[in-house]
């Protein structure tokens, strides 16, 4: 037996709801076809204090709720060790609940709804139905969302694939990109780039106080504009056209700088 490493499965014939929080130290959840939910908790290079505390974990069942619980200790607040490492293998589509007080998060394959948060630390998402993520100071990648994100960091870059519903994201020093925009996309940062690399329908609203803002509309779309900068230059290759007719699609783009260029294409 490894008194570094404790290993707990679970029968999860369904889906599952899973939460976890630790108090420092890296969470990484995969989605798979199984019935089983394996949880492993690693204390990293041995540290004696993560050993105690992954000894006095809660970890837990009640129906198709899972609870990865580690007791916060007043030492590690100072730095001082208590590094967990938890690796999960749970069901497709399942909801996460992840937490940590320092640390990076991280999920491979496809999941439900997720909620993620990191008082300091990267993360970094596959797939999911819905997201909500946080970072006291850190990036967060997202892969793809089928719903919507709702994203933030205190000071780090945001990077989001493809949204198919609402996108809203905020960070205080960090550029912002999101791949395919969803039904809408509202987008602040204080001082980085705001990029949107193609919207095809909906609402675009981004505002950096230091930055470029550069959006690629779909061919085929109409783009109505409502642009302001204070000290930056537009630069658009859109082309003037008629209305467009009922149903044809159309993106409204609000954007606001105060020192940055504005460039806009077609995607």
């Amino acid at each position: 037996m490894n008194p570094d490493r404790r290993t707990e499965t679970f029968q999860t014939p369904d889906l599952i709801r899973l939460k976890v929080e630790i108090p420092k130290g890296r969470i990484s959840v995969t989605a798979a076809q199984t019935t089983e939910t394996t949880i492993v908790l690693t204390a990293a290079h041995g540290d004696g204090l993560a050993r105690d505390l992954i000894a006095e974990a809660e970890v837990t069942q009640s129906g198709n709720d899972i609870l990865v619980r580690i007791r916060r200790e007043r030492r590690i607040m100072f730095g001082w060790g208590g590094d967990i490492e938890a690796e999960i293998r749970a069901p497709l589509d399942s909801a996460l609940h992840l937490g940590t007080g320092a640390g990076r998060i991280e999920t491979s394959g496809r999941f439900g709804e997720v909620e993620a948060q990191t008082g300091a630390g990267a993360v970094r998402l596959d797939a999911a139905a819905e997201v909500k993520a946080r970072s006291g100071a850190g990036s967060i990648t997202i892969a793809e969302v089928s719903g919507s994100a709702d994203v933030k960091s205190g000071s780090g870059k945001i990077e989001l694939g493809r949204v198919g519903a609402d996108t809203r994201v905020t960070t205080g020093a960090g550029d912002i990109e999101v791949g395919e925009a969803g039904d809408s996309v509202e987008a602040f940062t204080a001082a980085g780039a705001v990029k949107v690399r193609r919207a095809d329908h909906g609402r675009v609203r981004a505002k950096t106080m230091a930055g470029r803002v550069s959006v690629g509309v779909a061919k085929g779309s109409a783009a109505y504009l409502d642009i302001s900068t204070m000290s930056g230059r537009v630069h658009s290759e859109l082309d003037a056209a008629e209305p467009p007719a009922d149903g044809d699609k159309r993106v409204e783009l609000i954007i606001r700088t105060m020192s940055g260029d504005v460039n806009l294409a077609r995607a």
